[in-house]
């Protein structure tokens, strides 16, 4: 069955997506950051307008140039199909790039997941699959494949044992800061394999996704596997990099009951053997066997943390038998490569219902970024923390609802990094009058409210700033068309101008601005760059 429908998919995937020669962004304003005043979400844009479909399972991601890429799952009369789009103009405007063919029937496709990696288009790479729970054989499977992104095709079905039931799986890499044995960069997919006993197996490739040559077996379940999360983390003292995962373990197979929680980490590499699991619940009696839906995030960037070391961070659902609901909580370790010393927190009101954490590191200013369901209120938090955790039950609030529709039951929200504008993004699902799901995305940055802003101009874009985190300097690196007057400015979180780091006319060509940070204090700012009808803005870091 799995080979007929492979067939099936690689016959439509098998065409060109295009290729964007030039790169625009809409026109913004600086970004202020403080909560009840801050115009940092526009208007909630649909991915894919197709009202008679029931779209679920949503998720995004950036590749290095500030593509965004998106999949979704929807049902169309007896079949459960796939979507996947592409964004060139960070998330105002899609194109479809997959419709259909997974030929699945009387099935329900329960995760779907993408990551695109690479950092030049000729080794630019996307990794993608679904998994799907057939309730009347009672038996889950996965797929899982490789795909050029530019031109769009599928080139290779990498799912491990493909004739072996699989329950959920979920990515990860290190595009972004390749570890020691990467080349170009490394890439890894954890997944629970059903059996007598189910297993939690980890593949990784170091060279780009070509050949999974590692395999690891992490735990076997004495009960039942289900939800997965796995993260990729580094800093400067431990450039090897590591792989670290978080699952949960219940006593009914194909439920939504609770149990426990468990993390562990590859060794000395991303192909490491995994450290022995650590129980998280286990560390505190309130939260034993009480616990579900594991989502982890780790430090990924060129500065340590505070104790040398980089920062993972598990967030999950945890059942109060008093007040009969589910709240979130967590736990954080400084120094998740080489101790097993994990704190717990709470982030989000005790007194409110609160669902689907999702996290993610913001690599750009050093922060993690929270979202999650919020029952109670019918809305989308987007919260924010600094690496080194100090005070960790009190996180930044973004905003309180970035969703306008409150017409919400499962929205699964997910939060990631976009890379062409230094700053999170979010999708999740709503629901339309006839119960149907509709996939959605905002942005902090997004300044969009119903008419289109793409930005035709090629007067010039930005490039980055780097590095960031960064020390007692910064180098703003952009480029022009042709000679313009251009500006850029330094601004404090609540939006208040600091310093011009320039103000004159440049010529047409590539130009660098480095400027003087030592008179600062540690933080997080924002940079503007403006020349004529082109803006562009992101966030730096200050770490020292």
């Amino acid at each position: 069955m799995k080979r007929a429908i492979l067939f099936t998919i690689a016959s439509i995937f098998f065409f060109s997506s295009g290729f964007l020669k030039s790169q625009t962004f809409p026109v913004q304003p600086v970004i202020p950051y403080h909560t009840n005043a801050s115009p940092i979400f526009g208007k909630d844009i649909v991915i894919h307008d197709h009202p008679e479909r029931n779209q679920r399972n949503i998720a995004i991601c950036s590749a290095f140039n500030g593509w965004l890429y998106a999949v979704y799952s929807y049902d169309e009369e007896y079949f459960q199909d796939l979507s996947i789009l592409k964004s060139v103009d960070n998330g105002i405007t899609w194109e479809v790039l997959l419709e259909g063919g997974t030929g699945i029937v009387g099935a329900i496709i329960t995760r779907v997941d993408i990551i695109a990696c690479g950092n030049t288009l000729n080794n630019l790479k996307l990794f993608l699959g679904f998994t799907y729970y057939d309730p009347e054989m009672k038996v889950s499977d996965s797929y899982i494949w490789r795909a050029s992104a530019d031109p769009f095709v599928i080139e290779e079905d990498i799912t491990d044992e493909p004739n072996d039931p699989v329950h959920d799986f979920v990515f990860a890499s290190d595009y972004l800061y390749p570890s020691g044995n990467s080349n170009p960069y490394g890439v890894g997919y954890l997944y629970t394999k059903m059996g007598v006993k189910d297993t939690l197996i980890f593949r990784s490739s170091s060279n780009g996704g070509m050949v999974f040559d590692n395999r690891r077996i992490i735990a076997t379940a004495t009960q039942f596997f289900h939800k997965v999360a796995l993260s990729y983390g580094r800093s400067p003292s431990w450039s090897n990099g590591r792989y670290f995962a978080a699952w949960e373990e219940q006593p009914v197979a194909f439920s939504e009951n609770i149990g426990h929680i468990y993390t562990a980490h590859t060794g000395d590499n991303i192909n490491g053997p995994f450290s022995t699991r650590v129980c998280l619940d286990s560390l505190n009696s309130e939260f034993i066997n009480k616990v579900r839906n594991p989502t982890i995030s780790c430090q990924v960037n060129d500065a340590d943390n505070d104790s040398a070391s980089l920062t993972e961070v598990v967030m999950f659902e945890k059942y109060s038998p008093v007040t009969n609901r589910f709240d979130l909580a967590g736990y954080y370790n400084l120094q998740a490569p080489s101790s097993n010393y994990f704190r717990s927190f709470t982030a989000t009101p005790s007194s409110y219902y609160n669902l689907q954490p999702d996290i993610n590191f913001n690599h750009y200013n050093s922060t993690f970024m929270l979202t999650y369901f919020d029952q109670t209120n019918q809305s989308l938090p987007l919260l924010s923390h600094n690496v080194n955790m100090v005070n960790p039950d009190s996180w930044d609030i973004l905003t309180s609802h970035y969703n306008d529709s409150v017409n919400i039951t499962k929205p699964y929200p997910k939060v990631r990094t976009s890379t062409s504008k230094q700053d999170g993004m979010n999708v999740w699902t709503a629901d339309k009058p006839n119960g149907n799901g509709v996939a959605l995305f905002d942005a902090p940055y997004s300044t969009w409210t119903g008419a289109s802003e793409k930005n035709s101009s090629t007067n010039g874009h930005l490039v980055r700033a780097y590095p960031n985190p960064c020390n007692t300097s910064i180098t703003i690196d952009f480029e022009l068309q042709k000679s313009k007057h251009v500006t850029i400015t330094l601004y404090d979180l609540p939006g208040q101008p600091l310093k011009t780091l320039t103000d004159r006319n440049y010529s047409s060509g590539r130009h660098l601005v480095k400027a003087d940070l030592t008179d600062l204090r540690p933080g997080s700012y924002i940079y503007s760059l403006q020349t004529g009808n082109f803006s562009a803005s992101g966030k730096i870091c200050i770490a020292r």
